[in-house]
């Protein structure tokens, strides 16, 4: 059977990457505070740079996220069927994260009732941006190797649980601003200056795993978290930034350094992900 792999917006992809491999991808809605009713696609017209300008050009910006409809995950279903696709891959956002999945597979009901002979198999990435590309490109390289869709989407939801996320935050505020930590815990942590780092957790939460007070060492304790105190080393890396190629460079130095012959990528996040932890964030992403 002839297999199509859909994801969302909040996957990071590069478009023109999306559309090198066949991957289609369905855009979350944007809304930024300085523009009320204004709604916006995170799809390959939206302008990122226009975007994290605001957050140095506009008092207390901030943006919030929603979700594709059922409706737009159908469309994107039917472009497949109309190629000629039978099985359909789609690789969401988190379910701790995002409703994206259920969008998904309200998507996936809709088709069936006009289509029963088409499958759509749903992989919940446990995780979030580039993480569901490190799965999308697993699931073409068992495509290749001849697997159908329910053997590849249950390998891929097998491999999810061997991808780790840890993130630093360059403050508070926007952990804040989403409710993830109490006043008491903000006012605190800004006068001692603290700089969280969050872990996506198994049940794909994101949840705060420790704090460091500068950059440099809080890098260094992610990979130590991540190689569990330099005992075990992914396969791979991805370093997500949110509009600063400082501290990428930094954290890229410092896995250089440590993590030896490892595959590294860089990417700029989108608003899916910098809307919940502001600009200047750094992540890494380790597959395992």
């Amino acid at each position: 059977m002839k297999i199509g792999f859909v994801t969302d917006s909040g996957s990071d992809i590069d478009p023109d990457y999306a559309e090198e491999i066949g991957v289609k991808v369905v855009p979350l809605s944007i809304t930024f505070s300085d523009a009320d009713d204004v709604v916006h696609k995170e799809n390959r017209s939206f302008d990122l740079d226009s975007y994290y300008r605001k957050y140095e050009t506009v008092d207390d910006f901030s943006a919030k996220t929603a979700q594709p409809t059922p409706n737009d995950f159908l469309t994107t279903y039917e472009e497949l069927t109309e190629e000629g696709i039978e099985e359909i891959i789609v690789v969401t956002l988190s379910s701790g994260l995002s409703g994206t999945i259920n969008s998904a597979r309200l998507g996936a009901n809709m088709l069936k009732r006009k289509n029963e002979r088409i499958k759509v198999h749903l992989v919940d990435a446990l995780n979030a941006s580039y993480s569901e590309v490190i799965l999308i490109e697993k699931g073409l390289k068992l495509q290749k190797q001849g697997l159908n869709g329910d053997e590849i989407a249950e390998k891929l939801r097998e491999q999810a649980k061997c991808i780790k996320t840890y993130i630093l935050f360059p403050s508070l505020k926007y952990l804040r601003k989403g409710g993830r930590i109490s006043v008491t815990k903000y006012v605190l942590g800004t006068l001692l200056k603290k700089r969280p780092i969050t872990v996506v957790t198994e049940e794909g939460k994101n949840e705060v795993a420790t704090s460091v007070t500068e950059t440099d060492e809080g890098i260094h304790k992610i990979l130590e978290l991540t190689s569990e105190n330099f005992t075990i080393f992914p396969k791979q890396v991805v370093i997500i930034h949110g509009n600063n190629l400082e501290y990428a460079g930094r954290m890229e130095k410092q896995l250089k350094q440590h993590f030896k012959e490892v595959k590294i990528t860089t990417r700029c996040t989108g608003v899916t992900i910098s809307a919940h932890t502001g600009p200047d964030v750094v992540a890494l992403i380790s597959e395992f």
